[in-house]
């Protein structure tokens, strides 16, 4: 159990660092995008001793419409999008192609070697046997579930939020730095160009990967835990469903061939 719970203190340090890096990230490229709007530069090509009174206040007015973008715009577009995608996957062949990644019978069976069970089954037993010590092990183990899930789905808003805003870049590409990006892009051949697109395609995917994983894994599946007792028993009674079965296939292969008089 303890080192369940330096697992989870471990994810969720790396996730605050992903997000810091993340709000940076975000801070830079809405800085891009206002530059490129309201000065046709970006941030490296801008004579900032150049820098106005009037630019000033349109930038300003760039600061309130970010916070607007993070706040509010962006988790509301957010949802549409899932909305949207939920309808196109929503479908026999999303389920298939789901099933070929995600053997839900053969995880769990696995993780029962590991002697890790559903929290929820943890929870009905150390109910059901007013066994003290396990609820308080199910508690601990729910508000660390509740505290990296809220995470995670930080992460994943930030993650698009980002995305929407380097979007906003790409679209001023003649004056911001995505622009910039382009024309270097155009200006190499050979395998060189080919590295540099895949690097590129690299890092939006993995600014992009937090969003996508929660897009991917909408319905949350019920965490896991440590009980090797009571995972001890899921495989035991797996072995003995097991068994059954192969005994009642033995039975019906035996008497279609007649090996068994039949009644």
């Amino acid at each position: 159990m303890k080192e369940a719970t330096k697992e989870a203190f471990r994810l969720l340090d790396k996730v605050t660092e992903f997000k810091f890096s993340l709000a940076l990230l975000s801070v830079a490229v809405a800085l891009d995008v206002t530059l490129a709007w309201i000065a046709h530069r970006n941030i490296l090509t801008l004579d900032w001793a150049a820098f106005g009174g009037g630019m000033m206040a349109k930038l300003g007015l760039a600061l309130v419409a970010y916070v607007f973008w993070m706040a509010a715009l962006s988790p509301m577009t957010d949802s549409l999008v899932k909305f949207l995608l939920s309808l196109l996957t929503d479908n026999r062949f999303a389920s298939a192609l789901r099933s070929i990644f995600e053997s839900e019978h053969a995880t769990a069976e696995q993780r029962y070697v590991w002697g890790r069970v559903q929290v929820t089954d943890a929870k009905l037993r150390a109910f059901k046997d007013k066994d003290m010590f396990w609820i308080e092990q199910v508690e601990k183990v729910e508000a660390n579930e509740r505290e990296n899930r809220g995470e995670m789905a930080a992460l994943a808003r930030l993650s698009f939020s980002v995305l929407g805003l380097m979007l906003m870049d790409w679209g001023m590409r003649e004056y911001s730095i995505a622009g910039e990006i382009l024309a270097g892009l155009g200006g190499d051949e050979g395998w060189m160009k080919s590295v540099i697109h895949v690097g590129v395609l690299a890092c939006v995917l993995l600014i992009a990967f937090p969003w996508l994983y929660q897009v991917w894994n909408q319905q949350q599946d019920d965490a896991w835990m440590s009980h090797p007792e009571l995972a001890k028993e899921r495989l035991e009674a797996i072995e003995a469903q097991r068994m059954i079965n192969s005994s009642g296939f033995v039975g019906n292969v035996l008497m279609n061939i007649g090996g068994y008089p039949r009644r």
